[in-house]
C-alpha cells in the first residue's frame, strides 16, 4: 500500500529542524507552505466492503490508539478519517500494509478560494447605521452587466429562474438574515437547509457540528448572492428562485480540512439537491487525489459538482485545482466583467470652505472617523507612474497625502507619506474603479482610495492653488455605483489570474468559464450588506445558477456529462488578454475550456455534441482519430458546416528555460505562439435528420515548427455551423502537448543539493564520492542533520527518498535498488508542482519508515522522482539524484 500525500517532506517529527535549514539563492521553504491537520489521515478502503469498524478493530489489535473523524459513505468514497493519538512512521507504516487499505493520506487544510482581489469590501464604523442609509453614486436601473455577457438577462426575461431546483453550496456559509436572501433559513426559506460541519472548529481542533450555517467570513454569502439573490436594488441572482442548502466546512478561519469537505460533498448528494457548487481547492492536478476521486464518484452518481479552477494564473501553465481536477467534475474559470461596479463609503470634501461635495471611497486600514484635514499633493501631474515610489521632501504633518497607484506597492507609497509626516494617506486609482488598498503598515493612521475621476480632480483643484478638505463623516453612508464604468482594459476577457490546466494526464480543464472579475454581490450585514470581489469563487457559483437554469428548461434527468458537453459547446471563445491589451487570436482552452458561458444559446439550441472537449494528450500517448457526435435536437433536416478554429498556442517553459537556475514554467502572461496545428475533419459537411446523430472524426497534426523543448501546448475548436438562415452554430474544444511528457525534467536539478551545514566534522572515508578524502559527520542526538534540498518543477505522482548504507547490509530492494528503507514519511504521492523561489529542505534523522533507526555508518540518500505517464514498478521511470556519502554518527 503507499501513503498517499499532497503534503511533502517535513511533516513528521523534525518539523523544528527543517525550519532551520538555510537555504542556496534565497529560496524559501516549500514545506513550510503545506498546511496539514497534525495527526489526522484519511484511508481509502481496498472494498465497499469493508466496514469502518472492522479497520478500527485491526487498529487497537496492532496497538495503535486512534479517535474517528468522519466515516464517509462507501458507495461514495470507501473510507475514514481519524486522528492517530502520539502517532509514530511505525504506525503509519502498519495502517499502510492492511490488507483493508488502498491507500493512507494526510487531512489536507484546504484554503477558501480566497478573492484573487478584494475589489471593495465595505468597511464602517457605524455599521448597523450605514446599513440602513443606503443610496448610489450614479443612478442605473440597467446593473447586472454579468447577466447581458451571458445572457441570462434574456432567460430571466421569459421566466427563466430557478423555480424549482435545489443547489448545494459548499463553503463559508451564509449570513441569511440579509433580506436578499431571503431573512432566515429553513423549510419555506430560500435557504432551505443548512449545517455546519465544523462548529466552533479552529482549523486544529475536532469539529463541533450544529445546525446553523452563520456566516463568519463572507465568503459564502457573496457565493450565495451570485447564485439566488432578490429583491434587492442592486443584485440580483442567476437563479433567483432557486432553493439553496448551504453546508458551511469553515470556522471563522480560512482552511477546511479534507476529510470535513468530502463529507460535506457527500452530504449534499445524500440529501438529494440537484447540484453541488464550491469554490474551495487548491493546486494539485491529480484525480487521484482523495477530494477529486470522491467528487469524481458523486459526479458519476449523477450529481453535478462545479468547482472553481483556481487563482493561480500567475503561475502559468499546468496548475489545476484539487477537486475541480476530478473526472467529469465541471471546473469553471473566471472572465472580467464588462463593467466595475464599486462599493464604497461616502464622505464630502470642500473647496475654499465652500459647499460639501460627496464623493466615494474604499477604506484599506486604519480609521478616518471624524477626520477633517486638507488634501496635500507632492505632484500635479496625473501620469505620474511612481508617485510616493522614493520618498517625499515636503512636511506632510497635519494634511492628507494624495498619491497616485501606480509603480510601488500601497505600503511603500503609505511609508514615504508617514515619513514626511502625514497620518492619513488616500491612494487615487490610475484605471477606472476603486478596490481596497492592501495596506500592512500599522503606523499609519488611515489609508483608503478614490478613484480616477475624484483623484483627478483634486489634483486639477489644488494645481489651481484652491484649498481641498475632506470631512470624514463619523455616521458614514454605504454606496453601491453599478453597473460601474466600463473596464475597457480586460473587460469580457479571461482574468489575468484564472488558473491555467492542463491536469498532469492532460485533461481539459477548466471546463467552462463566467463572469469573475469584479462581482458586486451580497455580503455580511455586519460589513455593510454588500462587497465586489473577483475570483474563479464568484465565477463558479455563476454557473452554477446557469445550470440551474437550464435544469428548469430541460429537467433534472440531465446527466453530469450531458450538462458539460452543452455547457462547451454554446460558450463564447474569448481572445487572449495578459492584462494589458487583447491578442487577435482566441485564447488557449487550457485557460478558457470552452470559453464563457452563454446561457440563452444552453437553453435554446437546436444542435447538441456527445463530447465536452477532445485532449489529444502528448506526442507519446497521442489520440490519433478522436471522434464526436453531431446530435440535431431541432424539428427539421439540417446541413451543417464543419471548420477548425485555432487559439493560441502557449508554451510551458520560456527561452530562459534551463537557463541561470530557471526549470520552473513561465509565469504569466505565459509565452504564446500562433504556430497552428492542421485539422482534418471528416466529413466536413453533412445533413441530420432532426432527433438523429452523425459522427465526425479529426485529424490533428501539431506545427512541426513548434519547440517541442518548451513544452507547447496548442489547441482551438471544431466548429459546427447550421447552413441556415438562423447561422446558430456550437463548438467543440481540444488541446494537446506536443513534446513527449515523459522526458520533461521533473526536479530541479540544480537543486539536488545535498547540505552539509550542520554536520559536527569531518571523517577519513577512502571510497568513491569523497571530498579530499573525508565525509561530514552528522549527529542526530543533537540535532544536526544530512539534508537533500530539492524542487519538482512539474507534477508527479510519486517521489521517494531512500537510505543506502555504503559498506553495510541493505536487506530492503526497492525499484531494484538495495537500501536499509525508506526515509520517514517516504514515498509521497500525487504532488503538485513546486513554485518558483521555493524548494523541499529534506532531512534525515536516522529513522526509517518503518520506525527503526539506522546504526552508526556511512550512508548515501537516493531521491527518485517519477517521470509524468511512467510505470511507478519501472525503476527507468524515475529520475533518480543520489547524495554524497556522509557518516550518521547514532551514539
Amino acid at each position: 500500500m503507499r501513503l498517499s500525500t499532497q503534503v511533502v517532506v517535513g511533516v513528521g517529527c523534525a518539523v523544528s529542524a527543517v525550519s532551520a535549514v538555510t537555504l542556496p539563492r534565497g529560496l524559501k521553504d516549500a514545506s513550510q507552505e503545506t498546511k496539514i491537520l497534525p495527526g489526522a489521515y484519511i484511508v481509502n478502503f481496498e472494498s465497499t466492503h469493508i466496514s469502518t469498524d472492522s479497520f478500527f478493530q485491526n487498529l487497537s489489535a496492532n496497538g495503535i490508539s486512534a479517535t474517528s473523524r468522519q466515516n464517509f459513505d462507501p458507495s461514495i468514497y470507501a473510507g475514514t478519517s481519524f486522528h492517530l493519538h502520539n502517532a509514530s512512521d511505525s504506525d503509519l507504516d502498519t495502517i499502510s500494509n492492511f490488507t483493508q487499505v488502498k491507500s493512507i493520506t494526510p487531512v489536507r487544510l484546504h484554503k477558501r478560494a480566497a478573492p484573487a482581489q478584494r475589489d471593495q469590501t465595505v468597511r464602517l464604523w457605524d455599521k448597523a447605521e450605514a446599513f440602513l442609509k443606503k443610496r448610489s453614486l450614479t443612478e442605473s436601473n440597467d446593473t447586472m452587466t454579468t447577466h447581458k455577457m451571458t445572457g441570462v438577462d434574456k432567460l430571466q426575461k421569459e421566466g427563466f429562474d430557478g423555480t424549482g431546483i435545489t443547489i448545494g453550496i459548499i463553503d463559508t456559509g451564509v449570513d441569511y438574515t440579509l433580506p436578499a436572501l431571503g431573512g432566515g433559513y429553513g423549510p419555506g426559506y430560500k435557504i432551505a437547509y443548512g449545517y455546519d460541519l465544523v462548529g466552533n472548529y479552529d482549523d486544529l481542533g475536532n469539529p463541533v457540528p450544529d445546525d446553523d450555517p452563520m456566516d463568519c467570513l463572507g465568503h459564502g454569502t457573496h457565493v450565495a448572492g451570485i447564485i439566488g439573490a432578490s429583491n434587492d436594488p442592486y443584485v440580483l441572482g442567476v437563479a433567483p428562485n432557486a432553493t439553496l442548502h448551504m453546508y458551511k466546512v469553515f470556522g471563522c478561519a480560512d482552511y477546511a480540512p479534507t476529510d470535513i469537505l468530502i463529507q460535506a460533498f457527500i452530504m449534499a448528494h445524500n440529501n438529494g439537491v440537484d447540484l453541488i457548487t464550491s469554490s474551495i481547492g487548491g493546486a494539485n492536478g491529480w484525480p487521484e487525489e482523495p477530494w477529486s476521486a470522491a467528487t469524481a464518484a458523486i459526479v458519476a452518481a449523477g450529481t453535478p459538482c462545479m468547482l472553481a479552477a483556481g487563482n493561480d494564473g500567475q503561475y502559468g501553465m499546468f496548475y489545476a485545482s484539487s477537486a475541480s481536477s476530478g473526472t467529469d467534475v465541471t471546473s469553471v474559470g473566471s472572465v472580467d466583467n464588462t463593467n466595475s461596479p464599486t462599493v464604497q463609503t461616502v464622505s464630502d470634501y470642500t473647496v475654499d470652505s465652500g459647499s460639501p461635495v460627496s464623493f466615494g471611497y474604499s477604506l484599506g486600514t486604519g480609521n478616518f472617523s471624524n477626520v477633517n484635514l486638507p488634501i496635500w499633493a507632492d505632484t500635479f501631474d496625473t501620469t505620474v507612474i511612481d508617485d510616493g515610489c522614493s520618498g517625499f521632501t515636503a512636511n506632510v504633518t497635519g494634511k492628507i497625502a494624495l498619491i497616485r497607484r501606480g509603480t510601488c506597492t500601497f505600503d511603500e507609497k503609505v511609508a514615504s507619506a508617514y515619513a514626511a509626516g502625514a497620518n492619513y494617506v488616500v491612494i487615487y486609482n490610475n484605471v477606472d474603479g476603486v478596490l481596497t488598498p492592501s495596506v500592512t503598515n500599522t503606523d499609519i493612521s488611515g489609508a483608503a482610495m478614490v478613484t480616477k475621476a475624484v483623484g483627478e480632480q483634486w489634483i486639477k483643484l489644488l494645481a489651481g492653488g484652491n484649498v481641498v478638505e475632506i470631512h470624514f463623516s463619523t455616521n458614514p453612508i454605504l454606496a453601491v455605483d453599478t453597473p460601474g464604468p466600463v473596464n475597457t482594459l480586460t473587460g469580457g476577457t479571461m482574468s489575468s489570474y484564472s488558473s491555467f490546466g492542463l491536469t498532469y494526464e492532460n485533461t481539459i480543464k477548466p471546463v467552462i468559464s463566467a463572469p469573475g472579475g469584479s462581482i458586486l454581490s451580497t455580503y455580511l450585514a455586519s460589513e455593510g450588506g454588500y462587497a465586489v470581489e473577483s475570483g474563479t469563487s464568484m465565477a463558479t457559483p455563476y454557473v452554477a445558477g446557469v445550470v440551474a437554469l437550464f435544469m428548469q428548461a430541460k429537467g433534472k434527468g440531465l446527466r453530469p456529462q450531458e450538462i458539460n458537453n452543452a455547457l462547451a459547446a454554446t460558450a463564447k471563445p474569448l481572445d487572449f488578454n495578459d492584462g494589458t491589451s487583447t491578442a487577435p487570436y482566441l485564447a488557449s482552452i487550457a485557460q478558457q475550456g470552452g470559453g464563457l458561458v452563454d446561457a440563452y444559446h444552453l437553453i435554446h439550441a437546436g444542435i447538441s455534441l456527445t463530447r465536452s472537449n477532445i485532449p489529444l494528450n502528448d506526442t507519446a500517448n497521442f489520440i490519433d482519430h478522436p471522434e464526436f457526435y453531431i446530435v440535431n435536437s431541432g424539428n427539421t433536416t439540417m446541413s451543417y458546416d464543419l471548420s477548425h478554429e485555432p487559439a493560441g498556442t502557449i508554451y510551458t517553459f520560456d527561452s530562459n528555460y534551463a537557463i541561470d537556475y530557471d526549470y520552473s514554467p513561465a509565469l504569466f502572461p505565459p509565452p504564446m505562439d500562433q504556430l497552428y496545428s492542421d485539422v482534418t475533419i471528416s466529413p466536413s459537411t453533412l445533413s441530420i435528420a432532426p432527433g438523429a446523430k452523425e459522427r465526425v472524426t479529426i485529424t490533428v497534426t501539431p506545427n512541426p515548427a513548434l519547440n517541442s523543448t518548451l513544452v507547447p501546448v496548442y489547441s482551438g475548436y471544431i466548429k459546427v455551423a447550421a447552413a441556415s438562415s438562423l447561422g446558430e452554430s456550437v463548438r467543440i474544444p481540444y488541446a494537446g502537448v506536443a513534446t513527449k511528457m515523459n522526458d520533461i525534467l521533473i526536479a530541479d536539478p540544480t537543486l539536488n543539493i545535498f547540505d552539509n551545514e550542520y554536520a559536527v566534522g569531518t571523517k577519513a572515508y577512502s571510497g568513491p564520492g569523497a571530498s579530499n578524502g573525508t565525509i561530514d559527520v552528522f549527529q542526530p542526538s543533537t540535532y544536526n542533520y544530512p539534508y537533500v534540498i530539492w524542487n519538482n518543477n512539474f507534477g508527479t505522482k510519486s517521489a521517494r527518498m531512500d537510505i543506502v548504507a555504503v559498506n553495510g547490509s541493505n536487506p530492503v530492494y526497492t525499484l531494484g535498488l538495495a537500501t536499509v528503507g525508506s526515509l520517514s514519511n517516504y514515498p509521497v504521492t500525487y504532488i503538485s508542482r513546486g513554485l518558483p523561489g521555493y524548494a523541499y529542505p529534506t532531512l534525515f534523522d536516522g529513522s526509517l519508515s518503518d520506525g527503526t533507526l539506522v546504526p552508526s555508518g556511512v550512508y548515501k540518500m537516493v531521491l527518485r522522482i517519477a517521470k509524468t505517464f511512467g510505470d511507478l514498478s519501472n525503476s527507468r521511470d524515475y529520475e533518480s539524484y543520489t547524495s554524497p556519502p556522509f557518516y550518521m554518527d547514532m551514539s
